[in-house]
């Protein structure tokens, strides 16, 4: 048995406007838009959690060291810790520790890694969303961090050694927080 269609049907049959088309475009634009922002916020704040979590290992690792070293040789002993390398004390290295290198040649070095200069005697981490990173030190967008002793007062003798600490030696902060 034939179907018949009317002309009237037909004519209800049919796709997108144009004016439909742009609407669902611009709207797909949009999100694509925010999603793309939002993002970006995650990953600058991965980074940045990742950062705060290998500085809070660190400071573990040196304070036991410190533990170990008070009790098995003096607090005087503890000295011995000052300039030294934090990623030494570490059980299990940051897989983007990349090891001893030279601060002169830091645009070579992968970004969002971590090395130690011998040189200066500090750590150093490459930040990789420099846009969204502020820091008191010119050039490469970076954190850098050194063993330092912590003495009672402002006279700094070995009489007077009260701990070891993992300092900042620049002020620096993350935007998109």
């Amino acid at each position: 048995m034939p179907v018949k269609t009317s002309l009237k049907s037909c004519k209800k049959q049919h796709g997108f406007t144009l004016f439909e088309l742009v609407v669902v475009v611009l709207l797909v634009g949009v999100f694509m838009i925010f999603a793309i922002d939002r993002m970006l916020r995650i990953q600058i704040a991965a980074e940045r959690v990742s950062v705060q979590q290998t500085v809070a290992a660190l400071k573990s690792a040196i304070s036991l060291q410190t533990a170990e070293f008070v009790l098995s040789q003096g607090l005087a002993s503890i000295e011995t810790l000052n300039n030294t390398n934090p990623m030494n004390y570490l059980q299990e290295l940051p897989y983007n520790y990349i090891g001893l290198k030279n601060y002169h040649q830091a645009s070579q070095y992968p970004s969002a890694s971590w090395y130690y200069d011998p040189q200066l005697k500090v750590l150093v981490y490459t930040v990789k969303n420099g846009n969204s990173f502020v820091s008191s030190v010119a050039g490469t967008p970076r954190i850098r961090l050194k063993i330092d002793m912590v003495y009672q007062g402002e006279v700094r003798r070995e009489d007077k050694i009260r701990g070891v600490s993992l300092q900042s030696i620049d002020d620096y902060f993350w935007k998109y927080d």
